[in-house]
């Protein structure tokens, strides 16, 4: 379980392929404060540290983790963002972030706002229903908030302290991709309504026979 909140940004110094899988190896920004079996976001993706030493740490990608999330992308030298699991008795500063990616998608602009910058992210189709304004929404891991749904996007706001501490401070541009993790409760809301919605489409066929 995580927050949202970024706690540093990583290095990805090898992504060597296994058949359908991976072994990402990243460049080791806590030091002797991970052990192996840990759960770290990596871009919002729920990794276990399989090895690690004072300079990297790796991790297994499963073949469902690389259909489903950018990871496949990754370059030597690409930034990503971590985040180590949670601690119950901290400050939930962002919100619930399972690090179970539901897609990828696509930034389809960037706009300068002052020191901060807008971000219009496409939705795909099936997933439109889990977005509400003032929603959240996890982008690469960041917990962020949709303060616009324009069509088939959603707008989010990203301020200088997020853009100073996470991988976009690297630079983001339109067409860029990204993992995008929906808002667990309303993932939830979604599924017991969706029996009681059809439920009353029936009865309202059945009232009008």
């Amino acid at each position: 379980m995580f927050t949202g909140i970024i706690e540093k940004t990583g290095e990805v110094a090898r992504l060597t392929a296994t058949g359908p899988e991976r072994t990402l190896t990243l460049k080791n920004p806590f030091g002797s404060d991970i052990k192996t079996g840990d759960s770290i976001a990596v871009d919002g993706v729920c990794l276990t540290v399989t090895a690690f030493d004072a300079k990297q740490m790796s991790f297994f990608v499963s073949a469902e983790t690389v259909k489903k999330s950018i990871a496949a992308n990754y370059k030597p030298g690409t930034v990503v963002n971590l985040e180590r699991a949670l601690l119950f008795g901290g400050r939930l500063d962002g919100h619930i972030v399972t690090g179970h990616v539901d897609t990828v998608s696509r930034i389809a602009a960037v706009k300068k706002i002052g020191a901060g910058i807008e971000l219009t992210i496409a939705i795909p189709a099936e997933f439109r229903h889990l977005v509400v304004d003032r929603g959240s929404l996890a982008v690469n891991g960041i917990s962020l908030t949709i303060a616009e749904l324009r069509g088939g996007t959603a707008v989010v706001s990203l301020i200088p302290e997020t853009l100073a501490r996470t991988s976009l401070a690297a630079g983001v541009k339109a067409g860029d991709t990204v993992n995008l993790e929906f808002d667990l409760l309303g993932k939830y809301a979604a599924r017991l309504l969706s029996p009681q919605l059809r439920d009353e489409k029936l009865r309202a066929l059945i009232e009008k026979l």
